[in-house]
């Protein structure tokens, strides 16, 4: 005989799941998917909690439990499931347990009508339930009928505890008494036989679920129910049959052939297989135990469909929308638009709205949200100023945006939506214009001017205050368009010109001045009108806008402008002709000195060179009988003879210097460097200087000219060095970048520069007399002491100058000088 009750004692250990299940089984069963246990809904965690407490109430009713017991256990069960719930159950012609007034109450009606009792449900905060949690009462409120009429039906003839073992239904009334319990449970039931798994038993609630009218109580689950084949249902019961432990599905799918179409409808259960030993513990049968929860799967499905939806909505919307849940307003969802409009990115999801964006700290953002929060009240806001960050800079924004409150199924607040939409630029547009039309407005009033209107289509003609006070109008008096056109004094010159704006190919602009009279005091102005023509949609003239000005001062000066600037051109006219006059008396002059300074020239020299001789002839018949004070006079009289003609050589070098023809090509520097040290070979052995020259660049050059000027500076740094000091004389050269030539006004920026240094350790000079020392004749020191002309440098300035360069020194005294020029690389 089987022990029909065993299979009650089953453990909540999770069952194995053979490797032969198909793949849609496997992947719909929640058992080895431990983590989704912390996502499933309340409703569905009810509802399985809900399988697992029928099959203990059919426990202990087949053990005997009284009534009192299992109904107090049901109740307990319940308050654990919500721990905010009240429960209690009332039985007919017994008092209420309940405590407090219910905001749910089910009868207890049993199967024949009569009215068993009462199940009433309260929840602590004051709340109604939603009707999911109705739709969970409900199957409660069923449980327990069974429970109540199954207790009328059967006498336990043993009194037994909660957690005692069963007795063995031996007789066959207690096999039918058990199987009469199965029938009522609220609940999807069958017991399947054998390892074929034959229908012993299947209740009403079994048969209302797999549809049509199947005979299938003593077939084998293949044969009854042969759409399974392909779901994995047949290998799960195999591995129950076989193994002996139970499986427990949640909301697994199965598609059942309920019209007999063929056509297989989708159907979600939370069950459990549970196997059924006999005596010696073999299995024997599986009770299968279920609940349809199709509505809640397909329910929660639309609503995770919709919420996905939603969620695809605010991550594609160009429109900034961010979600802010509970009291602390946490960021639950943010889509890109927002976190760009913040200067955020994801990390600020979690955090409070207060914590993401403290930029808002003293602006009212964060009260408004609390208002929305506690009060439900949506704020809109438009073109409201809002300091945000912009490229790191907290800076004005300005947006319409909108807070508002989100309520659960209970209608309670859990969240604050905030849409919004930037409309900086639209406001700052905004504000530029009416900026620029207070601008006009002050515009119109400073420069005194008068706006008009002229509608083309009704003949209208609107004329400011200013311009009617012009033509006479007293202070709000108005004139007629005709008197104000008989106070011009040639009205055809503005008709005219309104005429030839209004013709097809017009430039539309009106820009004429005339002449009025005021009519009350004759006083005579003169006016300048300008203005536009405006087309309408199909590009015909509509109207015609514009400013009048009184011009009258401006043409007086302009005539005494005109006046004074005749008088002016006669008077230039007259200094032209003295100015040319005085050019051709110059020239004439300069052409004089010109052949003044040659001759001279050629006529000093000549009786230079003869007393040179004479000088030479003398010293050479005196070297032995001449006296001292002969000698002495002879050498006076050569040194002067030599001081003159170094003279008139470097004057003439100068001066040939303004009538030479600046030829320029390219020039190697360096080449002429190597051509000056050999002129001062001598020099550079007899005072052993040291001469350091870096390559320098070519550039665009008068060579002979660029000659001298290495020759008078190097001669300088050998002849002005010190005597306790071994000379060293350095030469180098660089591109000078375009920022430091700005630095010289007087130089092109739009050429390439070069500057060449030429430094010396020796006696050096004080700084204040940097720009004296390129003065002709100019020395700083005593013949007696430094031999030379006083030329040398006023021709290197020369020389730089005809280059169009800039030639300037630096020196510190018994330290040494240093003399730079800037001249170009190209022209």
């Amino acid at each position: 005989m089987p022990v029909f009750f065993h299979y009650l004692y089953f453990t909540n250990t999770p069952s194995h799941v053979p490797d032969t299940m198909s793949s849609t089984a496997n992947e719909q069963t929640s058992l080895h998917q431990h983590d989704e246990q912390h996502e499933r809904s309340g409703d569905a965690i009810r509802l399985e909690a809900l399988l697992q407490q029928q099959t203990d109430v059919m426990e202990m009713l087949s053990a005997g439990i009284p009534l009192q017991d299992i109904l107090t256990q049901i109740i307990t069960w319940i308050q654990q499931t919500d721990q905010e719930i009240i429960a209690s159950i009332s039985l007919a012609g017994q008092a209420s347990t309940h405590m407090g007034t219910a905001c749910c109450t089910t009868p207890l009606t049993g199967k024949q009508g009569n009215a068993l009792g009462s199940f009433e449900i309260s929840y602590k905060s004051g709340r109604q339930p939603t009707p999911a949690e109705l739709h969970f009462i409900r199957l409660v409120a069923r449980t327990i009928v069974m429970a109540i009429e199954h207790s009328q039906q059967s006498v336990p003839t043993v009194t037994q505890t909660a957690n005692a073992r069963p007795a063995t239904p031996e007789s066959a009334a207690e096999r039918e008494n058990f199987y009469q319990l199965l029938m009522d449970t609220p609940a999807v039931i069958a017991v399947l036989s054998g390892p074929q798994h034959v229908y012993m038993l299947a209740n009403k609630l079994y048969m209302e679920t797999i549809g049509i009218d199947r005979n299938i109580v003593g077939k084998p689950i293949r044969e009854a129910l042969p759409e399974l084949a392909d779901q994995g249902i047949f290998e799960l019961l195999d591995d129950v049959y076989r193994t002996g432990q139970p499986f427990i599905g949640h909301e697994i799918e199965v598609g059942l052939d309920r019209k007999g179409t063929g056509e297989r409808e989708p159907v979600f259960f939370n069950f459990i297989y549970q196997p059924i030993r006999d005596a010696e513990g073999k299995v024997i049968q599986i009770l299968v135990h279920a609940i349809d929860v199709t509505p809640s799967v397909m329910q929660r499905r639309k609503a995770e469909q919709s919420e996905q939806q939603f969620k695809s909505f605010v991550a594609h919307s160009p429109t900034p929308i961010g979600i802010y849940v509970g009291k602390e307003l946490r960021i639950q969802t943010v889509n890109d638009a927002i976190l760009q409009a913040w200067e955020k990115d994801a990390s600020v999801v979690g955090k409070t709205f207060r914590e993401a964006i403290p930029e808002l700290e003293g602006q009212p953002f964060f009260d408004i949200l609390d208002r929305v929060y506690d009060t439900g009240e949506t704020y809109e806001a438009v073109e409201e100023k809002v300091m945000l960050m912009r490229d790191g800079i907290l800076s004005p924004t300005y947006y319409n945006f909108t807070y508002k409150a989100l309520r659960d199924e209970q209608g309670e607040i859990y969240a604050v939506m905030n849409t919004a939409m930037e409309v900086t630029e639209q406001v700052k547009a905004r504000q530029k214009l009416a900026e620029a039309e207070e601008n006009l407005r002050n515009a119109i009033e400073v420069a005194k001017l008068g706006d008009w209107k002229i509608n083309l289509q009704t003949g209208e003609v609107v004329l400011a205050d200013r311009i009617q006070q012009w033509f006479g109008a007293s202070p709000g008096e108005t004139i007629t368009i005709e008197e104000a056109t008989a106070c011009i004094t040639d009205p055809s010159i503005l008709t005219n010109a309104l005429e030839r704006a209004l013709q097809p190919g017009a430039d539309r602009m009106i820009n004429v001045d005339y002449e009025v009279t005021n009519f009350r005091t004759g006083e005579k102005r003169v006016m300048h009108t300008s203005g536009k023509v405006f087309l309408d949609d199909i590009s015909q003239p509509y109207m015609i806008i514009g400013i009048t000005q009184d011009v009258t001062e401006q043409r007086q000066r302009q005539q005494e402008l005109e006046r004074l600037v005749n008088e002016r051109t006669r008077a230039l006219s007259i200094a032209n002709i003295e100015l040319k006059e005085a050019n051709k008396t110059l020239e004439r002059v300069n052409n004089n000195l010109e052949q003044y300074a040659y001759v001279t020239s050629h006529d000093l020299q000549e009786p230079l060179r003869k007393i040179k001789i004479f000088s030479d002839i003398l010293q050479n018949r005196t070297d032995h009988t001449a006296d001292i004070f002969t000698r002495k006079y002879l050498n006076k009289i050569d040194a002067s003879v030599n001081r003159m003609m170094a003279l008139i050589n470097d004057l003439l070098n100068f001066s040939r210097l303004d009538k030479a023809e600046n030829t320029f090509v390219p020039t190697d520097l360096n080449l002429i460097i190597e051509d000056v040290k050999e002129d001062f070979e001598l020099a550079i052995k007899e005072k052993k200087v040291i001469l350091n020259v870096s390559p320098l660049q070519q550039i665009a050059a008068v060579p002979l000219q660029i000659r001298q000027l290495f020759f008078n500076l190097v001669g300088n740094a050998i002849k002005f060095s010190r005597q306790d000091l071994t000379p060293i004389v350095n030469i180098s050269g660089r591109s000078v970048p375009a920022t430091e030539i700005s630095t010289h006004p007087q130089l092109n920026p739009s050429w390439k520069w070069y500057e060449i240094i030429v430094s010396d350790n020796g006696i050096g000079f004080e700084q204040r007399y940097a720009e004296k020392i390129f003065t002709i004749f100019q020395r700083l020191h005593t013949r007696d002491v430094y031999s030379g002309t006083g030329i040398g440098l006023a021709l290197c300035e020369k020389v730089v100058s005809n280059h169009h360069g800039k030639i300037y020194a630096k020196g510190i005294v018994n330290e040494g000088a240093s003399f730079h020029i800037l001249i170009p690389i190209t022209r």
